[in-house]
C-alpha cells in the first residue's frame, strides 16, 4: 500500500500510541491484507481511538476520537494533505477536485460551487423523477416475468443518468455500460492492496497501466461527445461553468486537459457513491419489515402516492433517517488517508510528521462508546434529540471541514426522493445469497457480488 509516507528517523519522540503488535519488517501488513475492514474495527476495539500500527515500512495511525477527526479535517488541516493514496486516484482521475491541493484545488472548487450549492441542487429534482419512472417503469415489465433486478447494476445506471442529465445535460444511457466498466476499474485500481506490481512507476508497460491509459482514452472521446453536445444545446448547468471557467491568476480558460479531469472526477466520484448509498439503503429496508412499515405511514400520510418534490423531502423525516442511518452503516467511502506534514498531537498522542493518518467513517461508525448496539440498523438514531447528545465528529459520511464532498446535498437529495418512490411502488423481496459482504479492498463500500431483488408491485391503494 503506497498511501503512506515514510516516517523519519529523527522525529521528536512523544507518547506513543498502543497498537496491535506485527511481524518483523511486515508489521501489520499481512493483517491488513487479510481483512482491511474487519482488522480496523478490531484495532479500535482493542487499542482505543487512536492506535498506532505498521504497513512495511511505514507508521499510520487508525483515528476515531472525534476531536482529533475534527482537528485531522478541519481545525488542523492543513498540516494533513490528501497523502499518497491520491497519487493513485491521480492516474485515472487526472488532477480533479479529488486530487488536488492548495490555490489549484481552490479555484476549481470555486468554479463548480455554485451548483452544488443546496438552493441550486433543487432543480435536479425533475430528473431524479423522470430517470426513477424510467427504471420502476422496466422493473413493473420484470416484476410480470418473475424476473429479479440486480440491485449493484440498477442504482449504479440510475444514479450516473440522473447526474449526467442534471449536470451536463447529456443522455448518457447509451455509453453507461461502457463507463461502468471504467468505474469498476477505477474503484479498483485506487485502493493498494500491497502487491509488488503496484510500486512499479506508471509509464512501465504492465497490465494495470495499460488499463488505465484504455480508461482515459475511452472517457476523453466521451468528454468531446459532452462538450460538442453542450456547444449545440447550451444544456447542462455544470458545462456552462466549466467551460466558461478561468485561471484567478492568469484570467486563461481552463485546459482541455483540466475540463476533462474535472468532468471524469465528478462522474466517477458523483455517481459511484451515491449508488452505493442507494443500494445499502434499499437492503436494509428489505431486512427490517418493523423500519418498512414505518415508512409506509409517513409516505402515505405525505405523499399519499404522489411523486416526491425537493420541498417534500423536509416532510419526510423518517425518511431521511432511514436513509441517514444507512449511511452510518455502510458509509460509501469507508477510508480517509491523510498524510501528516508536521508533528502533532491527536488524543493525547504524538503524530510525528511524515507519519499517516487513518480516518474510517466504517470504524467511528461502529464505535460502541457513541452507538448502542452499533450492528443494529435503527433509524430512531436520527432523532433530533439523539444526535444532539453525539459529539459531531462520530458521523461523518461526507468527510467534513472544507474538503467535505461537494455533492453532499445532491446525494442527499437524490437519495431520500429515490428511496421514497420505489417504496411506493414496489416491495423488493431479496433472492438469497452471498452479497452482504461489502468488498474492503475497495476504496468504494460496494458489494463483492450481484445483489438480486423481485420486484413485487404494491396495489394502487396501498401506495396511496
Amino acid at each position: 500500500m503506497t498511501t503512506l509516507a515514510p516516517t523519519p528517523a529523527t522525529v521528536p519522540r512523544g507518547t506513543v500510541a498502543p497498537g496491535p503488535r506485527g511481524v518483523p519488517l511486515l508489521g501489520n501488513l499481512p493483517q491488513w491484507k487479510s481483512d482491511t475492514a474487519q482488522f480496523l474495527l478490531r484495532t479500535q476495539r482493542d487499542h482505543g481511538e487512536v492506535a498506532r500500527m505498521r504497513l512495511g515500512p511505514y507508521t499510520v495511525h487508525l483515528v476515531t476520537d472525534p476531536d482529533a477527526v475534527g482537528r485531522v479535517l478541519k481545525e488542523n488541516s492543513g498540516n494533513y494533505t490528501r497523502g499518497v493514496l491520491y497519487e493513485q486516484f491521480r492516474l485515472v482521475m487526472g488532477d480533479g477536485l479529488l486530487t488536488t491541493d492548495g490555490d489549484y484545488w481552490k479555484a476549481h472548487r470555486r468554479a463548480v460551487q455554485p451548483v452544488f450549492l443546496r438552493k441550486a441542487v433543487t432543480a435536479i429534482g425533475p430528473n431524479v423523477v423522470r430517470a426513477t419512472q424510467e427504471m420502476l417503469d422496466d422493473w413493473e415489465l420484470r416484476a410480470r416475468r418473475g424476473e429479479p433486478v440486480d440491485l449493484v447494476t440498477e442504482t449504479l445506471r440510475l444514479t450516473l443518468v440522473t447526474l449526467s442529465r442534471s449536470l451536463f445535460g447529456y443522455d448518457i444511457r447509451p455509453a453507461a455500460p461502457v463507463l461502468k466498466d471504467i468505474v469498476d476499474n477505477v474503484i479498483e485500481v485506487m485502493f493498494k492492496h500491497g502487491s509488488a506490481g503496484e510500486m512499479l512507476p506508471s509509464w512501465l508497460p504492465t497490465k494495470r497501466n495499460r488499463l488505465i491509459a484504455r480508461d482515459r482514452r475511452i472517457f476523453t472521446r466521451l468528454v468531446t461527445e459532452i462538450r460538442d453536445n453542450h456547444a449545440a444545446t447550451g444544456e447542462g448547468p455544470l458545462m456552462e461553468l466549466i467551460e466558461a471557467a478561468t485561471d484567478p491568476v492568469t484570467g486563461a480558460r481552463w485546459t482541455d486537459d483540466e475540463i476533462r479531469d474535472e468532468m471524469l472526477t465528478i462522474y466517477l466520484a458523483g455517481h459511484e457513491t451515491t449508488a452505493v448509498a442507494l443500494l445499502w439503503t434499499l437492503v436494509s429496508i428489505a431486512n427490517h419489515p418493523s423500519v418498512a412499515e414505518e415508512l409506509d405511514d409517513e409516505l402515505s400520510r405525505v405523499l399519499g402516492g404522489a411523486e416526491p418534490t425537493p420541498e417534500d423531502v423536509e416532510r419526510l423525516p423518517y425518511t431521511g433517517q432511514v436513509v441517514d442511518e444507512s449511511l452510518r452503516m455502510y458509509p460509501p467511502i469507508w477510508i480517509y488517508p491523510r498524510d501528516a506534514v508536521a508533528d502533532d498531537e491527536l488524543g493525547g498522542f504524538h503524530i510525528p510528521g511524515g507519519s499517516s493518518v487513518l480516518l474510517s467513517p466504517l470504524v467511528s461508525h461502529r464505535n460502541p462508546r457513541y452507538w448502542d448496539n452499533p450492528e443494529a440498523f435503527d433509524p430512531h438514531r436520527f432523532d433530533p434529540d439523539r444526535v444532539k447528545e453525539r459529539p459531531r465528529m462520530t458521523y461523518f459520511p461526507f468527510g467534513a471541514g472544507a474538503r467535505m464532498c461537494i455533492g453532499n446535498f445532491m446525494a442527499l437529495l437524490e437519495l431520500r426522493m429515490i428511496t421514497a418512490m420505489i417504496h411506493q411502488r414496489f416491495r423488493l423481496q431479496l433472492v438469497p445469497g452471498d452479497f452482504l459482504r461489502y468488498g474492503d479492498t475497495s476504496i468504494s463500500l460496494r458489494p463483492m457480488t450481484k445483489v438480486l431483488a423481485l420486484p413485487e408491485p404494491r396495489e394502487a391503494g396501498a401506495r396511496a
